[in-house]
């Protein structure tokens, strides 16, 4: 093979590789939820790739829930009837809309299209801060906006405990400064 068509095929090979790593699951009943609470520590291709019977994606959800995924039994129920009917060793139903994702507030949606619910809640730590004690601790601080967006895009560590905030490079600039607007609105 010509070293200029190896080159070739192997930057298109590269670029869909990096597609897919980024892409989103199929889209159904529960499939924001899903993904909100497996990219706290996989990539979705994790998820993409498998196809495993019904027992062991529960087995899966319990093995994550007990090294600390914060979900409840309703989402589990939610996240294994997903995985269960679009990542199975049965054929898979057609994509369809995701009815049981967030409601009308775009906050909110912005929230669950982005995983930031799956480590952060409104008045309680999950795996990350609080929205609350982000707000109290930037109070009065003009220059906490911008920081927090970029944070929200490039990830950060070490400004609340060991664990790290992952990137979110998807995450538009101006959603990020509607975000970071929000976050410092909770007191």
């Amino acid at each position: 093979m010509r070293p200029e068509v190896f080159l070739f095929a192997l930057t298109l090979s590269l670029f869909f590789l990096k597609a897919e790593a980024q892409d989103s699951l199929v889209s159904g009943p529960g499939s924001t939820l899903t993904e909100n609470k497996c990219k706290i520590c996989h990539e979705l291709q994790h998820i993409r790739r498998s196809k495993l019977t019904r027992d062991q994606w529960s087995d899966n959800l319990r093995n994550m829930k007990e090294r600390g995924t914060p979900m409840t039994e309703a989402e589990m129920a939610v996240i294994l009837d997903y995985l269960a009917a679009y990542y199975s060793d049965r054929p898979a139903p057609a994509a369809a809309p995701d009815t049981l994702a967030g409601g009308t507030d775009p906050i909110d949606k912005l929230l669950a299209a982005n995983a930031c619910s799956g480590c952060h809640a409104r008045d309680q730590r999950v795996v990350g801060p609080s929205f609350r004690e982000i707000a109290a601790k930037y109070s009065g601080d003009a220059a906490a906006a911008a920081r927090l967006a970029a944070r929200m895009r490039a990830g950060s560590s070490g400004a609340w405990g060991q664990v790290p905030m992952p990137p979110n490079p998807g995450l538009a600039e101006a959603d990020a400064a509607t975000l970071a607007g929000w976050v410092l609105q909770q007191k």
